[in-house]
């Protein structure tokens, strides 16, 4: 016999004790306490598949006064966001010692903290509640609200899950926040740069405000709306990889295609992960994600289950459709294991699936990283490290001579900045180095001196910058609106606000801070984020 076949074979057996020992316990039971054992069990699946009516029938026919029960009323008004009655529940003593109280009213108590002062936006007709720690937030809510109803069609499309309503969104505005709600270790929120958590049945999303220059939050908000299709459909029974490969698919795929949904591609990174080391097996992520050690560990990570995922769906899928997907989440809802739902829908293995994967990764054709996305930062030469630090210290100097009014000298400094990432042509400050960043402070400081015309090349393309940066959208829409082009000045603008919606030239789409919002030549559904961009936007150029 194979050491595979004994440790499957001593697997088997220490299996078989335990089901005994179970089978013991529970005849040893007097038939109500079964009961009450089989209520809150039932409760507890129901609760994690999101069907909080079917939920909430099974516990009203339970004894009120088990503290399994009672334990998992409790689990459902933390779903249904009533921390309040979820803290009462939890304070009782029997209920408190039993397995998990504790967990369960650590969550109860942060979240009572968070939401004692929260404001909320409802939407009844289209299933949405928005609720919002810090009130300066509430001009989002519009496009929050399209947000997400377009994710979950496009969910309902992809995954064919259905939806219990009304679909919750939580909006915090710091890190100890979004921590206290969910249960996520503040530390780890911070490692990785987690802005988003999808749990208790509710997306928690960090404000675009607590960030310097925004996120993608409108993607962000369809990432974790994801993983509450995915728990739906599954029974919250589908592994790490599956979790969050789905949720990076579908985190574009609600919306029409942006210019920089694949850049750099996910191959690339994990190719770029192999050299590092800093690959994990599919199913040895851990708990999280959000819990590795690093933000290049996590990063590494997300592109290993979105390669893989959308490997497997294009492979297993009927002519290339997301039909796999479905079928892997039916058949996990069914109770199999992933590896058994695996093979039941798709005929092969996570480990054949692998093998395949793998092999697809080593075919493609080596693509470089760009060094502006920071991985493997450590492992820099020191000549690259060099010019990053010029980069750096230039773009910082220029910045403060921008603030102070000092655009030629700002120029000057631009000037001497060596090109430090790969440059579409092989000379010259024509063909800028793609980070946003700078190109738009050089834009910003050629406009200045009157020389805007000459920097129109640093803000037509968004093939040749490598990440979305909203000052950088909000200026090329401004200046298209300029030249007449409205399609382009529209596209540009909601690029911006996707990105760092409080940036005050994108909010309002001009760049003039002492026109008032109705005199704009924007939308009135559009003001009321104007005048908190405004409200929430400190100078164009930081001068600390």
């Amino acid at each position: 016999m194979s050491m595979r076949a004994t440790r499957r074979a001593a697997g088997r057996r220490m299996a078989i004790r335990w089901l005994g020992l179970l089978a013991v316990l529970l005849i040893g039971m007097p038939s109500a306490s079964m009961a009450q054992f089989d209520a809150a069990k039932h409760a507890q699946v129901l609760i994690a598949g999101l069907d909080f009516d079917d939920a909430r029938r099974v516990l009203a026919s339970a004894d009120a006064d088990d503290p399994r029960v009672l334990l998992e009323r409790a689990r459902l008004a933390i779903y249904e966001l009533d921390c309040d009655g979820a803290a009462a529940i939890l304070a009782r003593p029997e209920v408190e010692h039993a397995d998990g109280g504790d967990q369960l009213a650590d969550i109860a108590h942060g979240c009572q903290r968070v939401t004692a002062a929260l404001v909320a936006d409802r939407d009844p007709s289209r299933g949405v509640e928005i609720f919002w720690q810090d009130e300066h937030d509430r001009a989002l809510a519009p496009l929050l609200i399209d947000t997400v109803v377009a994710a979950r069609d496009a969910l309902t499309r992809d995954l064919g899950v259905d939806w219990p309503l009304p679909t919750r969104v939580v909006v915090v505005r710091d890190l100890l926040s979004l921590s206290a709600m969910t249960g996520l270790p503040y530390k780890s929120a911070q490692t990785t740069g987690t802005v988003a958590v999808a749990k208790w049945g509710r997306v928690t999303l960090l404000s675009p405000r607590a960030s310097h220059h925004g996120y993608p939050w409108r993607d962000t908000v369809a990432h974790e709306l994801t993983h509450l299709a995915v728990t739906r459909a599954s029974r919250d029974r589908a592994p790490l990889w599956l979790q969050e490969g789905v949720a990076k698919r579908e985190e574009i795929r609600w919306r029409d295609p942006g210019p920089f949904d694949d850049r750099p591609p996910p191959e690339a990174v994990v190719q770029r992960g192999l050299e590092l080391g800093l690959t994990l097996p599919l199913d040895k992520l851990g708990p999280s994600i959000a819990m590795l050690p690093s933000a290049d560990a996590a990063t590494i990570a997300f592109a290993e289950v979105t390669s893989f995922v959308r490997f497997y769906a294009q492979t297993a899928g009927d002519d290339g459709t997301t039909a796999a997907l479905p079928r892997l989440l039916a058949e996990l809802r069914d109770g199999k294991e992933p590896d058994d739902a695996l093979s039941t829908s798709s005929g092969t293995g996570l480990q054949g699936w692998d093998v395949k994967w793998r092999a697809y990764i080593a075919s493609r054709p080596p693509t470089a990283v760009p060094s502006l996305f920071g991985l493997g930062a450590a492992h820099e030469t020191p000549r690259e490290m060099d010019r990053l630090r010029d980069l750096r210290d230039r773009s910082r100097l220029a910045q403060l001579l921008m603030a102070r009014a000092h655009a030629p000298e700002a120029l000057q400094e631009l000037d001497k900045i060596e090109l430090t990432h790969a440059p579409v042509s092989n000379e010259g400050w024509d063909h800028v180095m793609g980070d946003p960043s700078v190109r738009w402070l050089r834009a910003r400081a050629l406009e200045d001196v009157g020389r805007r015309d000459e920097a129109a090349p640093l803000m037509d393309d968004p093939a040749q910058v490598f990440s979305s940066y909203g000052p950088w959208w909000a200026t090329r829409g401004r200046w298209a609106r300029l030249r007449g082009d409205e399609p382009a000045a529209e596209a540009s603008f909601s690029q911006a606000v996707a990105a760092d919606p409080f940036d005050a030239e994108g909010a309002c789409e001009t760049l003039e801070p002492n026109v008032a919002p109705p005199l704009v030549s924007i939308t009135p559904s559009k003001a009321p984020l104007c005048v908190a961009a405004r409200a929430a936007s400190g100078p164009a150029f930081d001068s600390d």
